[in-house]
């Protein structure tokens, strides 16, 4: 399982970035109003970072998603575009298909939404677990389903979890999904184990019981 960053947070995003351990970047109308980050100056600036990202069109005219699939594509053409599940972004998938543009479909929520999807062609599908589980539907089992049948029909449809909210949730999915959208708080909890944060003060407090003062203060160049 890979990580997306879910965030349009610069800092968030800069400090992933700079550790190496997300392969893309996506993000949703609400993210960026939250920031007050204009979309399109978003994907200007990570359209060149050399990772996955996703951009969103909303709406359901036709015509008016390709016009606003178009506008992101003059932008950079190695981009997901990514479409709430809607009769109309399943037309937009098989003409995007058609050009070679990759799609993932969003606000997924059970099997059927899952298979026509897949049906449709859409390369990713973001299947939501924590917002599910709030309406009492199990999250966790929808996305081992779902990956189940992808692995037996051998669709070539990746699964992204989302609404991941708990290391518990993360646990069961990594078993499953290709990618999670993963939060940044979610993240940052990995370097707050206890047992990681009492092991390093007592190996740091091993170390300098067995260190010279000149060992200790020796400075080394890396070659």
């Amino acid at each position: 399982m890979k990580y997306f960053i879910d965030s349009a947070n610069v800092e968030e995003i800069t400090h992933l970035l700079e550790l190496g351990v997300v392969a893309g970047i996506t993000a949703n109308p609400s993210l960026y109003e939250k920031q007050n980050t204009n979309f399109y100056d978003f994907l200007r600036k990570y359209s060149t970072f050399g990772i996955m990202l996703t951009a969103e069109v909303v709406g359901d005219d036709l015509f008016d998603l390709i016009r606003q699939v178009e506008k992101i594509t003059k932008i950079t053409k190695d981009i997901i575009i990514k479409l709430n599940y809607s009769q109309s972004s399943l037309k937009l998938v098989k003409i995007l298909k058609e050009k070679g543009i990759k799609t993932a479909i969003t606000l997924v929520f059970d099997m059927n939404q899952a298979m026509l999807a897949i049906n449709a062609g859409a390369d990713y599908v973001f299947l939501f677990v924590a917002r599910n589980e709030e309406m009492g539907v199990d999250g966790l089992t929808f996305v081992e389903n779902v990956a189940k049948v992808i692995e037996k029909k051998r669709y070539s449809t990746h699964i992204i979890a989302a609404s991941i909210r708990t290391k518990y949730q993360l646990d069961h999915v990594a078993l499953f999904a290709d990618y999670i959208a993963a939060p940044f708080k979610l993240i940052e909890e990995s370097f707050n184990h206890p047992l990681t944060l009492s092991g390093k003060q007592q190996f740091e407090a091993d170390m300098k019981r067995i260190l010279s003062p000149k060992e200790e203060n020796q400075v080394v160049q890396l070659q």
